[in-house]
């Protein structure tokens, strides 16, 4: 521990605040207000520095020294131009005893949907029918494997961006003529009133949030869905307990885990997200307060 106290990084890649995706600054406003005892800083993957001999080696971000920290969060590394320094950065915290989350960054667990699902399945977390092809297959393997309605969805996309129930041969093949380069997730459509977001923090769901379409389809509150928090005693059991498997089988440490119900009372995973949005969503300060504490719980840990 440092002599004033813990002190926790969080790391961004730079196009991620650029493009609006994070909010550094908002970030670490929301974890001071939510957490007094630790000072929060931030950095970009970008400004890493590194000097190596072979009988020494250092690693700094924005001018620090990486040990000046008791606890790292590589909070947006996927992009490819970043996972180098992530992957460097998260040995050297292994080599230097500083904790860091998330463990995937040294896993390497998941950089796309295909690597989702098949997690999913080893991890055995129940999912929907899944395809993933280039947009000029989606008929055919379409009809091969699914009926109609399906979702079709952008295999880069998030956030319900680029995000379809295809009901017919037609919609399918407009889809197809406007996304010809594109990868596609094709997936069974769960019939549902909404979703759940499954808010996992180490081994334990703090928080769980239902969202609601006004459409009634995408359940995604940046498409415009309602969301309110549900009491965890009224959660279902099986369900956070699959979401904390999934969480731990991607190596994730904070997640967001998407999961529905059918009519038949079966959930379904959706998607284990790196990352999930804190800042500038609904109920930033309750996340805020979720993963401050587990840096806290995790900086307490640290070994000089």
């Amino acid at each position: 521990m440092t002599s004033n106290g813990k002190k926790a990084l969080l790391l961004f890649a730079s196009e991620s605040a650029e493009s609006g995706a994070s909010d550094p600054s908002r970030l670490v406003e929301l974890l001071g207000a939510a957490r007094d005892d630790v000072l929060f800083e931030a950095g970009y993957f970008e400004e890493a520095e590194y000097v190596l001999s072979n009988d020494h080696v250092a690693a700094y971000v924005g001018g620090w020294l990486l040990e000046e920290f008791d606890a790292i969060y590589f909070r947006y590394w996927g992009l490819p131009e970043v996972q180098s320094h992530a992957l460097a950065l998260a040995r050297y915290c292994r080599l230097k005893n500083i904790p860091y989350i998330d463990a995937e960054v040294f896993r390497r667990g998941s950089y796309n949907k295909i690597n989702q699902y098949l997690n999913l399945f080893e991890a055995g977390v129940p999912f929907p029918s899944t395809i993933v092809c280039s947009a000029g297959r989606m008929r055919l393997l379409a009809e091969q494997y699914l009926s109609f309605p399906f979702v079709a969805k952008d295999a880069r996309a998030s956030r319900g961006n680029t995000n379809f129930l295809v009901e017919s041969v037609d919609q399918l093949e407009s889809i197809v003529a406007e996304y010809a380069d594109k990868t596609f997730v094709l997936q069974q459509y769960i019939a549902n009133e909404g979703d759940y977001r499954v808010f996992v923090t180490g081994d334990v769901v703090p928080l769980v949030i239902y969202r609601q379409s006004k459409s009634g389809y995408l359940n995604n509150t940046s498409q415009g869905a309602s969301a309110s928090l549900v009491p965890i005693g009224e959660v279902n059991l099986d369900m956070i307990e699959d979401a904390i498997r999934a969480a731990k089988f991607f190596g994730r440490d904070i997640a967001g885990v998407d999961m529905v119900f059918d009519t038949d009372g079966n959930h379904y995973c959706f998607e284990v997200n790196r990352a999930p949005q804190i800042e500038h969503s609904s109920f930033e300060a309750e996340k805020a307060e979720a993963v401050a504490a587990l840096l806290s719980r995790i900086a307490d840990n640290h070994q000089i």
